[in-house]
């Protein structure tokens, strides 16, 4: 089918099927909605429409902006119409003909970054739905394939014609196993597209690796982070020229979370960071950024001490103050998990939780020391999600430069207007993060060295405007406007944290281990049920644990003789959205527990009663 037009002569002309007309739009609009319960935000719905029709796509959008349904929708789309073409004959005759191969490159900065996209397309088994399958190939994962003796990465890569998405590291793009695939013909006629996430950071290894592929491969390049001065060279990198891809820029400005600068004020080599105590006293979710993994170690250790004098529970510290670094990846799981389910309050990280890891309720961020540059600054104030808090509060991100900071931003600037290397003093600040210290109003700043639009124009996907994204404040919260406001007060909105709240049994009403370990696996079975029953386009992207934590678990055996109502129940599982609607079902799911519990209980004590006859039969036989 061809969609027709008046020529010059009168008479109607063909005119070839292309996504990013009205028609497009609408069918990728609907094979979107056939597997996903939220649209796609219409930037979105451009990027993915301009990519099918075969033209390269710079998307820059905010943190949190959805630009991974850049990727998961053209695979998603992509996907359909292969398995399912009689459904959209009018596509069938233009240009979709040339994108029916399923599967793409996608190259990510870091391991995480990796991990979480592959849970959105195939990992978590509710994604299936979505029908996208996606293989991880980075140096962990190849090291435990080798440990497990299981079929090589790269061989399921050339092998299995089911992968939606091939998602590596930035250095198997040069690696001999990469270089081996690409001769394979079968598995270099199926990519076709090349997207990447963070694609300022490796943008010279992205335009080679293209340039191996067809010329029929398209680029989808995202980021958050991208300043004029730096789009040429990034671009001439990629290998895109000016009016020969489709750009996409949003203000990357969140007007909901206010800016603050501030200066440290401790001992350098000190031990106690007391500008930092309002961080336990507000008790928000906050992640405190350090430099490196010896500073966090630190004001860790120095949180613990302070927790310890201020009453905190010693029973549940290690769980509400975590650190987050290179060292251990599953330390690391851990910790993603109890800021995923609530009940961890500080995280201390490095620069290793500052891309594109999505974690719901953060409301702070604090970044001690000066970040390495602008862009890392609002990548890790980045973290915060806004829409996903219920706290009325402002979310603030808090700068606290290293000492004598104006004296080495205006060093900075003098250098770059002489137009002097800064390579003989690498103390002096980055350039961009001088100017933002320095300027009066911190927003205005990032405006200008960002090129942001205070005139973006108002999506119209549904969430959007149910939820219509903040305006800028008038007058600007941001410290060079207003007065520093770093406020100790704790979210009036926050529910009372019941580790902290209910008093430890007594040791005759705790659960025995027999009864623990039955309990625990019971309730995990709940949890499964829940998780099954959920509807699939709204849950899909989500693993069971978000729907009841272990650590939940747990909270609710340690105070089980306690739960004598829903109520008691509501309150332990507050902080949890998901559960809480379930609370009544899983409130008889533990009064069946305390049942079962009695019958262990009368075993155990049956099996002491025998063993002590046994032994008094023994001793009567001596």
């Amino acid at each position: 089918m061809s969609v027709a037009e008046p020529g010059l002569s009168g008479q109607k002309e063909s005119k070839p099927f292309a996504f990013s007309s009205t028609q497009g739009k609408n069918l990728i609009s609907t094979i979107i909605t056939r597997y996903v319960s939220h649209p796609a935000h219409d930037y979105v719905l451009e990027g993915v429409a301009k990519a099918l029709d075969g033209r390269d796509v710079f998307a820059m959008t905010p943190t949190g902006s959805g630009k991974t349904g850049y990727i998961a929708f053209t695979a998603l789309v992509v996907k359909e119409l292969k398995q399912h073409p009689e459904r959209y004959p009018e596509s069938m005759s233009g240009s979709c003909g040339n994108f029916l191969a399923i599967a793409a490159a996608s190259i990510c900065p870091t391991n995480y970054i990796e991990y979480q996209q592959a849970k959105r397309f195939d990992i978590e088994q509710k994604l299936l739905a979505m029908g996208l399958k996606g293989l991880i190939i980075n140096s962990e994962t190849i090291q435990e394939v080798k440990e497990s003796k299981k079929t090589d990465l790269w061989v399921q890569a050339q092998e299995d014609p089911t992968i939606s998405l091939l998602i590596m590291s930035p250095e198997q793009l040069t690696s001999k196993y990469y270089e081996t695939a690409l001769k394979n013909s079968k598995f270099r006629d199926r990519i076709y597209a090349l997207p990447s996430m963070k694609s300022t950071s490796y943008s010279h290894g992205i335009g080679l690796a293209r340039s191996r592929l067809s010329d029929d491969v398209f680029l989808i390049c995202l980021t958050a982070t991208m300043r004029s001065n730096a789009l040429n060279t990034v671009c001439l990198f990629l290998g895109l020229k000016e009016g020969e891809y489709h750009s996409i820029k949003r203000s990357n400005q969140c007007h909901d979370i206010q800016l603050i600068v501030c200066e440290i004020s401790s001992p350098a080599d000190g031990t106690r960071f007391r500008e930092l105590d309002w961080v336990l006293e507000r008790k928000r979710n906050t992640i405190v950024f350090c430099r490196t993994i010896r500073l966090g170690a630190q004001v860790l250790g120095y949180f613990h001490h302070k927790d310890k004098q201020m009453g905190g529970d010693p029973r549940t510290v290690l769980q509400r103050l975590r650190q987050y670094d290179s060292l251990s990846k599953e330390y690391n799981k851990v910790t993603r998990n109890l800021m995923r389910s609530q009940m961890c309050q500080v995280v201390i990280a490095t620069s290793t939780l500052a891309v594109g890891i999505d974690l719901e309720g953060i409301e702070d961020v604090v970044i001690y020391g000066d970040p390495e540059d602008l862009d890392q600054m609002v990548q890790m104030i980045g973290r915060i999600r806004p829409e996903y808090c219920e706290s009325a509060v402002t979310r603030q991100g808090i700068v606290y430069f290293s000492a004598n900071a104006r004296k080495r931003a205006e060093e900075s600037l003098a250098k770059h207007r002489m137009m002097t290397t800064l390579d003989d003093k690498p103390s002096i600040m980055d350039l961009g993060l001088a100017q933002f210290y320095l300027a009066q109003c911190k927003v205005e700043d990032l405006d200008r060295q960002y090129e942001n639009s205070d005139s973006d124009v108002q999506c119209s996907c549904k969430t959007c405007i149910e939820i219509p994204p903040p305006s800028a404040h008038v007058p600007c919260l941001c410290s060079g406007c207003s007065p520093e406001t770093i406020s100790t007060a704790s979210s009036p909105s926050k529910p009372v944290n019941t580790a902290l709240g209910l008093a430890l049994l007594a040791k005759h009403k705790r659960l025995t281990k027999p009864m623990r370990v039955h309990g625990a696996r019971e309730l995990k079975k709940f949890r499964l049920e829940l998780f099954n029953a959920a509807d699939p386009r709204s849950s899909g992207m989500l693993s069971p644990f978000f729907y009841f934590a272990d650590d939940e678990i747990q909270l609710v055996l340690d105070h089980f003789a306690s739960i004598t109502t829903p109520e008691v129940v509501l309150e332990l599982i507050s902080k949890n959205k998901r559960l809480r609607p379930h609370s009544q079902q899983l409130f008889e799911r533990i009064m069946g527990l305390g049942l079962e519990f009695k019958e262990i209980q009368k075993a155990e004590k049956q099996r002491k009663d025998e063993e002590k006859a046994a032994k008094v039969a023994g001793q009567s036989t001596k």
